[in-house]
């Protein structure tokens, strides 16, 4: 806890004591605030759970769900911080390290790392798949500025059905997913909305509250929606990391913070994304 906020992080084991919590969701199995108690996310599952390795021709389930499964393992590194470790899968051979860490005044900050220990991917491509539950909030949409034909301007996004138009793409993002058959959209990675990104952050409200994601500005990033990954109701609001022309035990690491706070404006969205961008071209 740290501020406002308070948090749990899981590896993908259950964890009854947390509600109920079920195997197969890693990453943050609570988030609640002094402004609104009960969980944001679907008490059974988890936010900011890596899902899913992929490469765009792979469509076997269980391969493709590997992080649920395959062996972590959590540690606490002080207070207000925790990293999970996830040694290199059975299939894919990933390597990765994620360390989440509760900011005052209502932040959680996040750096992933990941190491392909081997040629397993097709066509270069290493992607990778976090997804968030959401419980029950008042609207599923989420909102972002997008490149429109009249410029840069919010939209508020809601995906029709689970797998369609579920993701928008940074503008300057070139790599195109071949375009999948119905089975293989239900993974959403290369199901494309017609909107691309401008900013390189989304926000959801839930019960009056932001659950607002702000990302380093890197094309590799991809947001993706479902109306209904957590149950009826109960909507994902997820993101995507793309190595094409990855290398085998190369790096790959990118940073993130998670704003949960009452929700008020758009200006106060891009007021948050400015002062995170301030404090981390400060010295250390």
């Amino acid at each position: 806890a740290a501020g406002d906020i308070s948090a749990a992080v899981v590896d993908n084991d259950p964890h009854p004591e947390l509600a109920g919590h079920r195997g197969g969701y890693s990453g943050l199995a609570r988030l609640s605030s002094t402004h609104r108690s009960d969980n944001l996310f679907v008490p059974a599952y988890a936010g900011m759970n890596l899902e899913l390795l992929f490469d765009g021709v792979e469509d076997e389930g269980a391969r493709l769900f590997e992080p649920r499964k395959a062996p972590m393992s959590v540690e606490r590194l002080d207070e207000a911080s925790a990293m999970l470790y996830q040694p290199p899968t059975p299939h894919w051979r990933v390597e990765s390290w994620s360390t989440f860490r509760v900011v005052e005044p209502h932040y959680v900050d996040f750096h992933f790392r990941a190491v392909p220990r081997a040629e397993t991917f097709e066509n270069g491509l290493m992607g990778l798949f976090w997804a968030s539950y959401i419980d029950t909030p008042e609207d599923l949409g989420i909102r972002f500025v997008a490149d429109t034909p009249r410029g840069h301007r919010w939209i508020r996004h809601h995906s029709p059905s689970h797998g369609v138009e579920s993701t928008h793409r940074h503008e300057g993002d070139t790599y195109l997913i071949t375009e999948p058959d119905i089975e293989q959209r239900r993974f959403m990675h290369s199901s494309y909305s017609p909107w691309r990104y401008a900013e390189p952050y989304y926000v959801g409200v839930s019960h009056g509250m932001m659950y607002l994601l702000m990302f380093e500005d890197d094309p590799r990033i991809r947001f993706t929606q479902s109306p209904s990954g957590g149950g009826q109701r109960c909507p994902a609001w997820d993101f995507q990391y793309l190595a094409s022309d990855y290398r085998v035990d190369e790096s790959y690491e990118f940073s993130a913070r998670l704003v949960y706070k009452p929700y008020s404006d758009h200006q106060d969205v891009v007021h948050e994304y400015a002062q995170w961008q301030r404090a981390r071209s400060e010295p250390a």
